[in-house]
């Protein structure tokens, strides 16, 4: 595996010498804009395009790449380990200057082992006891996990395809699939004993950072089923970790329908309703974007990912790129 992880220096470093932004998270220096690995067909013509969008991502100065362990029955993280690997090889890339994030929470299947995600449930999940039939939660069609013991299987599992020692941020994916069905005060319970096996997972050196990517969860009603507070969530890192806990991000969808993250005032910090990023900078929160340009959607997408991006409080956006011309598009938007 490689070892390492994501340096201020070493990075600050390799995106000055592309010419591009550079953003400052505690341990590590990043660009404004990270490449995304969700969208696209489970097949070998699809990874290829991927690999060589990455690889031309890195080339011209996107430090950050965000994928997940369900994402496209687990090609995406296998086709950063291939361009991880390839470039570690060649000389052309620092360990040190990429930031690395994933995350698990989804029960996924495996494309390469032809198992989809029910059967991968029942043939690797349940029968190696991974994790227990009582501990999975059903919403719509989603089934969810906050079992300590598969989170340290899925770590595992993401390090072992993205070939790498440690990941830099760890996110529990769309906590709120659990919330709804397990309730505001068992679901809080288990996401404080999950952020103990993150803490240990982070003592490990498995993960550097850990934190949560929603979709509605922190930007809806305080009223609405499947509401997140982000305060309540920090003290639920508190309690696992004490005051050097490693929760220190948050993933959200920011984009012309989804204004909310910056408009609307529904998260209560000491007293105080806030923004969701105005909360998160209050409680020492780095706030990452998902689904800028909604898949394409955006008809205007250079001013949509200018405004994403010029948004204060905002560290970087996550923004699908499956083909290099979709990177030559989007990388104007962080040249110095």
């Amino acid at each position: 595996m490689i070892p390492g992880y994501a340096q201020v220096q070493e990075a600050g470093a390799f995106l000055k010498r592309k010419g591009v932004m550079s953003r400052k998270a505690g341990s590590f220096s990043v660009s404004p804009l990270a490449i995304g690995t969700h969208l696209g067909e489970m097949n070998r013509v699809d990874s290829l395009l991927y690999q060589e969008a990455i690889l031309c991502a890195v080339d011209r100065g996107i430090n950050m790449v965000d994928t997940a362990l369900n994402y496209r029955g687990m090609r995406s993280e296998r086709d950063i380990g291939e361009c991880l690997t390839e470039a570690a090889a060649a000389g052309h890339l620092k360990r040190e200057e990429i930031v690395i994030s994933t995350k698990a929470g989804i029960l996924p299947g495996d494309i390469d082992a032809a198992l989809v995600p029910k059967n991968y449930l029942r043939e690797v999940l349940l029968k190696r006891e991974i994790i227990q039939p009582d501990e999975i939660q059903v919403l719509n069609h989603y089934k969810h996990v906050l079992s300590p013991s598969y989170f340290e299987f899925a770590i595992g599992e993401s390090r072992k395809h993205m070939n790498i020692e440690t990941i830099d941020l760890y996110f529990v994916h769309n906590p709120e699939y659990s919330l709804i069905p397990l309730g505001e005060r068992e679901f809080y319970r288990q996401l404080t004993r999950l952020f103990v096996k993150l803490e240990d997972e982070a003592a490990l050196g498995h993960i550097r950072h850990y934190g949560i990517a929603t979709w509605d969860g922190l930007i809806s009603s305080p009223e609405a089923v499947g509401y997140l507070s982000l305060e309540r969530i920090i003290t639920c890192a508190r309690e696992a970790g004490g005051e050097e806990h490693h929760f220190v991000f948050i993933q959200l969808p920011l984009n012309p329908d989804k204004p909310e993250a910056r408009q609307f005032q529904n998260q209560r910090v000491k007293g105080r309703w806030l923004t969701v990023i105005e909360a998160a900078h209050e409680l020492g929160i780095h706030v990452t974007v998902s689904s800028p340009l909604q898949a394409g959607a955006v008809p205007e997408k250079k001013q949509a990912l200018s405004t994403v991006l010029q948004t204060e409080g905002i560290l970087a956006a996550m923004v699908g790129m499956k083909r290099k011309e979709h990177v030559e598009e989007n990388i104007e938007a962080i040249l110095i």
